[in-house]
This record gives C-alpha cells, sequence and structure tokens, in this order.
C-alpha cells in the first residue's frame, strides 16, 4: 500500500514546481540557485534541503512529479496497467506541455546544462515507462519486444521526436507533431 504524502509536503513541492518554471521562463537552469527557487516558492532553504540535495536531485523529482501530473490527466482507468491508449496520449499531453511552456522551454534548450538536463529528462522518463511497461505486460498487453526494449525505443524516439521539432524552430503544429508521435508510439506498442 502506498503511503500518502503529508499535504504540507504536497504544498512545498507545488510550490517549488511552480516557481521552478516560473523561473526556468525568464532564465536558463545553471543561472538558477536554491536560495532563488525556494524565494519564489515562498520556502526556506532548510525545508528545501529536507526533500532534494541539490537542484539536479530536484530535476529529477520535478521530471517524475510532471509524469505523474500528466498520469492525472491521461489516465483514467482504475487499473494498475495502463493500455496502449494511455502511452499515446502520454506523449501527446507532453508536447502540449512543451507548447504551452515555451519561454521555459527555449531556456532549458540555450542551457549550458542542456545534456545533462536531457540526459535525467530520459533516464526518469525510460524507468518511468519500463514500470508501467512490466505492468501493462504482466496485465495481458502483447508487447513487439522485452519491455526494457520498449520502454527505451518510446523514451528515446518521443524525445528526439520533441528535440528535433524544438530545434526546427517548431515548424509544424504541436497538435499535428502529438498526433503523428501518436502514431509511432502506438505502432512501438503494437509492433508494426
Amino acid at each position: 500500500m502506498a503511503v500518502k504524502e503529508d499535504l504540507r509536503v504536497k504544498r512545498t513541492k507545488k510550490a517549488l514546481a511552480d516557481a521552478f518554471i516560473n523561473l526556468l521562463s525568464v532564465k536558463s537552469f545553471e543561472d538558477i540557485t536554491i536560495n532563488e527557487l525556494c524565494d519564489t516558492a515562498g520556502i526556506r532553504r532548510a525545508t528545501f534541503y529536507k526533500h532534494y540535495t541539490d537542484k539536479f536531485d530536484f530535476l529529477t523529482l520535478y521530471v517524475s512529479s510532471l509524469r505523474d501530473r500528466f498520469d492525472s490527466t491521461v489516465w483514467k482507468s482504475d487499473s494498475s496497467a495502463p493500455t496502449r491508449e494511455y502511452y499515446v496520449a502520454y506523449a501527446k499531453r507532453m508536447i502540449k506541455f512543451i507548447d504551452e511552456n515555451p519561454a521555459a522551454t527555449d531556456n532549458v534548450l540555450k542551457s549550458h546544462l542542456f545534456p545533462s538536463m536531457l540526459t535525467i529528462i530520459l533516464e526518469r522518463n525510460y524507468k518511468d515507462t519500463l514500470a508501467r511497461l512490466e505492468a501493462s505486460a504482466k496485465a495481458g498487453m502483447k508487447l513487439p519486444a522485452t519491455p526494457e526494449v520498449t520502454a527505451s525505443m518510446i523514451a528515446g524516439a518521443v524525445a528526439a521526436a520533441i528535440y528535433t521539432w524544438l530545434i526546427s524552430g517548431k515548424k509544424k503544429d504541436a497538435d499535428e507533431l502529438a498526433r503523428e508521435v501518436g502514431e509511432v508510439v502506438a505502432n512501438l506498442i503494437e509492433g508494426k
């Protein structure tokens, strides 16, 4: 049974997440200090360190919380095993989030730490996708390859498509990209 998180901890993490996106909209990741993040979130520095070791640890856990937030918008099932539609909807939601936060996205791309941040995001998405694919496979979903290979293909393919879209100046409409990425993810899961 999962332990419920204290309401104060939830509020603290939400305040930090909101502050992070606000700060990332005006400056690069490497220029954001923990003091500034805490001041913007309205929390004490000691509180930050109760939950995170540094800003990279915060980023890793932020990516997980973002995924959890996406889950709540795309996963309507009571089942513990996501369906094919979940994976497609998740990829689409990620594109929508990036499109809705252009200044933050631009600052991430301009950051000298972008390769490190991309690695953190890819690793976290791979781990989360793998856990969900293992549950789906256990519940009977037929995958074209092992959950490990399928998860790496999904995480890598979605990240590459989004990155290419961003560096090309978003020449394609976000909804069109989401539709195309959704089709590719569906084909990866179905083994087509």
